[in-house]
Parts: structure tokens; C-alpha cells; sequence
């Protein structure tokens, strides 16, 4: 009978936009198996389709269309994506949808109108259509502008750019946002990432060790790009931060110039834990990062 484990997350650092956290008590195929997870099973919504009622911009209608479905849109619908359903289960008559499927939302920018409303754009060479331009029809349903509060207080940009207009140019559309994953197009995808990493095993060999002079052990710490390696006060090198190692194996490759026969065994053994992980996890803004691990 295999034998059971008990997975454990330890949440080190829980952020609007991003999460780390530990998974303990697992193995790779089930840490992997929450990865792509994460990134192509969570559910969220999307702009699929795009009419284009006038475009005199100089970017083709796919080009705008593909930018527009990039777009983050925030659910704030109580019950969250489950109160959405997707549009080929949903028992709606309509070919257009109904509120619990579909969601409209509208864009119409003329460049000569916003001159006219707002004199001082016209000392820039083009106006940026972002974001912030598209109108949705629910107060339940917000474009994300940017990923986080201190983002947009340091950004110049209004939100997120689509594209530029000049004089005498306009676009006007109506999109339709619906449910999907990332299994079926990458613009569902709730992640900008999510990076796993193994935990990091290192030990010491110090019978060894003790064997270098004090230039040895300086270079072995200073090989170290993330400072793994330290020197205490009695001249011993010690472990400082074992989990900041990247597996870059330098202390490695060092130390097997340093021994005097190829059998003979290393100062520093590194290797990869088989039941505790970390993860990253970096929301586009369609959802917060906590939700997506849930």
C-alpha cells in the first residue's frame, strides 16, 4: 500500500499581486501538478469577441482585437468565477448571452473630440488609448489598470496601453467578455507566473573543510552568488541561508578543483529536497494571487 502523506502549505509572504509559500510533505508529481493548475485551470474572464463598428486607426482590427483579450478584467460578482457560467453550458435562449455568461463592454475614442475636451493633449504627438477606455457594462466587472496600489501611484501611464491616435482617427467597438481557462487560450490564464523551486539540502563536510586555508574558504564564500556561505568568528565556514540557494552548483565546481583526487569527497554537498517546495505565484489582476492557490 503506497504510503500516504498529508500535503502542508506555509504562507511566507501574501500579497494582493503575488504569493510564496511552501508545500511540504508532497512529491514532484503533485507540485507540478498544482503548477499547471494554477496556470491553465483556474477559470477567469476574457474579451473573445470584438465588433469593430469604425476603425481608422492605422492597426489592423486582429491586432486590436488581440490586445483588447489581453486585458485583465476583475470579477466582483459574490460567489466569484462560479457565479459565472461558461457560454456553451449555459441554458440561456440568446445568441448574444445573458448576464450570467456574457458581459459587454464598449470602447469609443475620437481624437479630435478628446482635443476638443482636453486642450492640452494635443502638445503630445498621439493619444494613448488605455485601459481605463473601456466601459463596462457591470458594476460587478472592473478592467485592472495596474497589478497593484503602488504601481499605479509610480506609473506616468494611465493603465494599461492599447494603442495610439492621431488626428483625425477614431475607434469605436463593442467586446464580449466571457468565462474560459488557459487550456483553451493563454489570455484566460490568471498568472503571470508561477515559479516552483526546489528546497535546497546543503551540508557541510567541516573534517574537510577545516583542511582549507583562509583564502580557500574566502573564495568559496565570495563564489556564492546568493551568499549561502559565511565565515563565523572562529574562521569556519557555516551556513548562513541555505534556502537562497539557486543551484548554480559554483561552490561545486570550486571545490572539485580543490580536492587532490577525483574520488576524493567534497566540503559542500547540495542537493534537491523531495517533499518541500516554493512557489511564486504573480497575478495578472484578474484575481488576487491568494485566490488562485485556493
Amino acid at each position: 500500500m503506497p504510503f500516504n502523506r498529508i500535503p502542508q502549505i506555509n504562507i511566507l509572504e501574501n500579497k494582493d499581486d503575488v504569493i510564496i509559500f511552501e508545500l511540504l510533505n508532497t512529491d514532484i508529481s503533485m507540485a507540478n501538478a498544482l503548477r499547471r493548475i494554477m496556470i491553465a485551470e483556474v477559470p477567469t474572464l476574457c474579451i473573445d469577441q470584438v465588433e469593430f463598428i469604425d476603425n481608422t486607426t492605422c492597426m489592423q482590427d486582429e491586432y486590436i482585437a488581440h490586445r483588447l483579450g489581453l486585458i485583465p478584467l476583475k470579477n466582483n460578482r459574490p460567489g466569484g468565477m462560479a457565479a459565472w457560467k461558461y457560454r456553451h453550458l449555459c441554458n440561456c435562449i440568446s445568441e448574444n448571452g445573458c448576464e450570467l455568461c456574457t458581459l459587454k463592454l464598449t470602447l469609443d475614442c475620437d481624437y479630435d473630440k478628446l482635443i476638443q475636451e482636453n486642450p492640452q493633449l494635443q502638445q503630445e504627438i498621439g493619444i494613448t488609448i488605455t485601459s481605463r477606455d473601456l466601459i463596462c457594462h457591470s458594476n460587478q466587472v472592473e478592467p485592472v489598470h495596474f497589478c497593484n496600489e503602488i504601481e499605479s501611484q509610480m506609473s506616468y501611464d494611465r493603465g494599461i496601453a492599447i494603442m495610439k491616435i492621431g488626428p483625425g482617427q477614431k475607434l469605436k467597438i463593442e467586446a464580449i467578455a466571457v468565462k474560459g481557462i488557459a487550456k483553451e487560450h493563454a489570455k484566460w490564464s490568471p498568472v503571470a507566473t508561477v515559479a516552483m523551486k526546489y528546497d535546497p539540502i546543503v551540508k557541510l563536510n567541516e573534517d574537510i573543510l577545516d583542511q582549507y586555508n583562509e583564502e580557500q574558504k574566502t573564495t568559496l564564500v565570495d563564489c556564492c552568488p546568493t551568499r549561502v556561505f559565511d565565515i563565523d568568528d572562529t574562521g569556519a565556514v557555516i551556513i548562513s541561508s541555505a534556502v537562497d540557494c539557486i543551484f548554480c552548483k559554483e561552490c561545486i565546481y570550486l571545490l572539485e578543483d580543490y580536492r587532490k583526487f577525483p574520488e576524493d569527497k567534497l566540503g559542500v554537498e547540495i542537493r534537491h529536497s523531495t517533499d518541500k517546495f516554493t512557489f511564486t505565484v504573480e497575478s495578472t489582476g484578474a484575481m488576487l494571487a491568494s485566490d488562485i492557490v485556493k
